[in-house]
């Protein structure tokens, strides 16, 4: 029984290694463009397959501003935030930081600068 047991532990210990090669090998590229941005930018992604991803605009203090994305990406994708809230209004100048979350577990994260 023991000997069942440990087998079972086992795999699921390289099962579970195997998910995190898996996840943190996925983000090829992550770029954001114009950077320092006025009116828009530009979110380019890439990946070494497909993946479910989430990609929020997040300011200083903390709060999510917007939800650019959520869904599937496949090898590639590019996405555009208008310097906008979840509720259609103009954001104000200052630092924000985008987020890619994928694998419900793995963020990634740059920092972009509005000016006025």
């Amino acid at each position: 029984m023991k000997t069942k047991t440990l087998l079972f532990a086992g795999i699921m210990l390289l099962m579970s290694f195997s998910l995190v090669a898996k996840a943190t090998e996925s983000l090829l590229m992550f770029d954001i463009s114009p950077n320092p941005m006025k009116e828009y930018c530009d979110i380019s992604l890439e990946y070494n397959g497909d993946a479910v991803i989430t990609i929020l605009v997040v300011n200083e203090k903390g709060d999510i501003v917007k939800t650019v994305y959520n869904g599937p990406i496949h090898k590639t994708g590019r996405y555009r935030w208008e310097r906008d809230d979840a509720f259609g209004n103009w954001v104000q100048a200052g630092v924000y930081t985008v987020e890619i979350q994928y694998y419900s577990r793995y963020t990634s994260t740059k920092k972009t600068l509005i000016l006025k």
